[in-house]
């Protein structure tokens, strides 16, 4: 392993993955990254950091490894490329969202190759990658945790070690199922107050402080009531969230009346809207 500072490669730009590797440049980590298009990584180069010019390299060269990319087979591709080449006691930290089994897969291989490895999806949107205010739910042995801890407090305030190897996906898929629940009640209750004449700042004035109140009435009330606002998680990625979840619960015979639900609702928005509309148009008339 590196002497002083651990060296963290990096995989995954996109709009939450680059404020939180940001914020590992910052608390003085040495950084290397790797992007399928290099001007993906031109930010962090600028500030910093070193450029892989493959995801082998990018493994050979760290002592951790942080993932954030677009789902389960990117997981596995990933892991594919990487883990034969890391040094042993590598720590490979991945925060995708992604199912239970890639965790137990990607243990089972670096356990092959001397290497460690934890499944650690984080929530708190891009605003919390920029703050530095996230949550990571982890998966894994403790003893990784612990070698991975300060990198993931970069960018993370509360690190859960939720269990076994696919335990951190799993309470991601459950949070998931939840914040779907509320985005859906959200939707329902905007559209009840804009066809009974309420305005939005009369309905947060009325409700910001009561049962109804919360992170994502916050952050998604008033764009729900006026339409627009900024696009941080959009029908595309609560579609794959939610048949992740759905997945999960029909293999283990738990009831996915809710998911079916929400998944048809996502649906019919994204027929509506397409689907890199943000959340925020769910339950919202079509575009004329």
């Amino acid at each position: 392993m590196s002497q002083g500072s651990p060296v963290v490669g990096w995989v995954g730009t996109g709009r939450i993955g680059l404020p939180m590797a940001r914020r590992v440049l910052a608390a003085g980590f040495p950084l290397a990254v790797w992007a399928r298009r290099r001007e993906g990584a031109d930010a962090l180069v600028a500030g910093g950091a070193a450029f892989a010019v493959s995801p082998a390299a990018l493994a050979k060269e760290s002592d951790i490894v942080m993932t954030i990319v677009g789902g389960p087979a990117d997981v596995s591709a990933l892991h594919a490329a990487m883990v034969p080449r890391a040094r042993p006691g590598t720590v490979f930290v991945e925060m995708t969202t992604a199912a239970p089994a890639n965790a137990v897969e990607s243990q089972a291989l670096a356990a092959r190759f001397g290497a460690l490895a934890l499944d650690a999806p984080v929530t708190g949107g891009v605003a919390g990658a920029e703050r530095g205010s996230l949550t990571a739910f982890v998966g894994g042995d403790a003893p990784a945790l612990e070698r991975a801890r300060p990198v993931l407090a970069a960018f993370a305030n509360r690190i859960a070690h939720c269990g076994a190897a696919g335990s951190g996906y799993r309470m991601k898929l459950v949070n998931q199922t939840i914040v779907a629940g509320v985005l859906l009640g959200l939707a329902g209750g905007a559209a009840l107050a804009r066809s009974g004449g309420l305005p939005a700042p009369a309905v947060r004035d009325a409700l910001s402080a009561g049962t109804a109140s919360g992170f994502l009435f916050d952050a998604y009330l008033a764009r729900m009531m006026e339409g627009g606002g900024g696009t941080t998680f959009t029908l595309a990625m609560l579609r794959k969230d939610l048949s992740l979840a759905r997945e999960d619960a029909a293999a283990r015979a738990c009831s996915t009346r809710l998911i079916d639900f929400a998944l048809a609702e996502v649906d019919a928005a994204r027929l509506r809207h397409g689907d890199v509309a943000g959340v925020q148009v769910l339950g919202a008339p079509g575009p004329e």
